[in-house]
């Protein structure tokens, strides 16, 4: 019987882990998106000189993906460990980008 709650537990873990590895991820990609058309439109002026110059170059959005794939996998891999670090940093994460792109479209639409 013991094993049978822990399995659950691990499986619920699991579960939620996945949830927010999914959201964070739609999140970065949401913000590369959002970033990339806002600048290339001229509603606004990407204020990170390293992000400025890969929207310059075209790269932006395929090193973003790259990026967030690689910080998902790392955030996995931390999980298995310590689940409780990856799913707060996962979380922080989330609310990060949240906070990021609500502040773009406020820069944006208030102008």
């Amino acid at each position: 019987m013991p094993e049978t709650a822990t399995m659950d537990r691990a499986q619920v873990s699991s579960g939620s882990m996945l949830f927010l590895l999914t959201m964070m991820a739609q999140l970065q990609l949401w913000d590369g998106v959002i970033t990339q058309a806002f600048v290339s439109s001229g509603l606004a002026k990407e204020g990170n000189r390293v992000s400025a110059h890969l929207l310059g170059q075209g790269n932006y959005l395929p090193l973003k993906i790259a990026g967030s794939l690689l910080c998902l996998a790392l955030l996995w891999v931390v999980g298995r460990r310590y689940p409780a670090l990856a799913k707060l940093t996962a979380s922080v994460v989330c609310i990060f980008y949240l906070a990021v792109i609500a502040w773009n479209f406020l820069v944006v639409f208030s102008s």
